[in-house]
């Protein structure tokens, strides 16, 4: 079985990584959607900012929420945040194996 979410599968050791070798823009791009996410996202379903005081499904809720927002800026933001979650989880060994991914 796959880990299940990214901070049980060493996304901070990734971050790492990312910092030390993503372009300069797309880290920046990146930390703005981790802004937006954290203090945007809740007030989108009601809720008090930050995003790491809610439970998880209104967590859930918020980002959804934000994936679909009438602002393009907001999903393009979503878009960024799975674009390196992916990026990250992409790169796992199980995930490679489970996928039949060839070396």
């Amino acid at each position: 079985m796959l880990p299940q979410g990214l901070l049980n599968t060493g996304f901070e050791d990734f971050l790492v990584e990312f910092d030390a070798a993503a372009p300069a823009d797309f880290r920046r791009v990146f930390r703005l959607a981790l802004v937006a996410a954290g203090w945007v996202a809740p007030v989108l379903v009601g809720r008090v900012p930050p995003m790491s005081r809610l439970n998880s499904d209104d967590r859930a809720r918020a980002l959804a929420a934000m994936d679909r927002s009438r602002l393009p800026e907001l999903r393009q933001l979503v878009i960024v945040l799975k674009t390196v979650a992916s990026l990250h989880y992409g790169a796992l060994p199980q995930v490679r194996e489970a996928i039949g991914y060839h070396r």
